[in-house]
């Protein structure tokens, strides 16, 4: 009774009390240990897609692309994208820089250049006829940048109308 305060019963229900107002942060902070300790190892809190290169460009998942170059996945190395993706009733194995233009996304089309993609004449001849099919202006940009790079052969390819006369495009390979 020294401090005050006559019920020892209402010192144990304040204790409780505040324990439980501390509770969420408690948790908080163990479930903030357990996401840094999982990142130091490469898990974090969810586990990491089970996909190529090729399929995280095609399923618009550029952090996922990003994390397989980082561990050394090579950015023109074609591989097997599943069906209904870039195309319809069966899987198709394309490059990256294929996924991409097939996908439609420039965005992920600029990183793969950025991270080693190499385009070279014959591909990109490829990728122009892609994208013709596909229709994509931030894509046809990127195209035409890189195209005036190259040789005259391969600036003449930048029309708006590629030759594709022949051609087997990315999404017509099943291996």
């Amino acid at each position: 009774m020294t401090d005050g305060i006559r019920d020892s019963g209402f010192r144990i229900r304040a204790g409780v009390a505040g324990f439980l107002a501390a509770l969420p942060c408690i948790a908080l902070a163990a479930l903030s240990a357990w996401w840094s300790a999982g990142g130091l190892v490469g898990r974090g809190l969810w586990p990491p897609d089970k996909v190529t290169l090729a399929e995280a460009i095609a399923t618009r998942n550029n952090a996922e692309a990003l994390r397989l170059i980082a561990i050394g996945a090579d950015p023109n190395q074609p591989s097997r994208v599943r069906d209904g993706l870039l195309s319809e009733g069966y899987d198709v194995v394309v490059t990256p820089v294929e996924a991409a233009v097939g996908a439609q996304r420039a965005d992920s089309l600029r990183m793969l250049l950025a991270h080693g993609a190499v385009v070279d004449e014959g591909e990109m001849r490829i990728l122009r006829c892609y994208e013709h099919t596909r229709r994509d202006a931030g894509v046809r940009e990127i195209l035409d940048m890189r195209a005036s790079g190259l040789s005259d052969e391969a600036r003449s390819a930048k029309s708006d109308e590629p030759d594709c006369s022949g051609m087997r495009l990315p999404g017509d390979r099943l291996d």
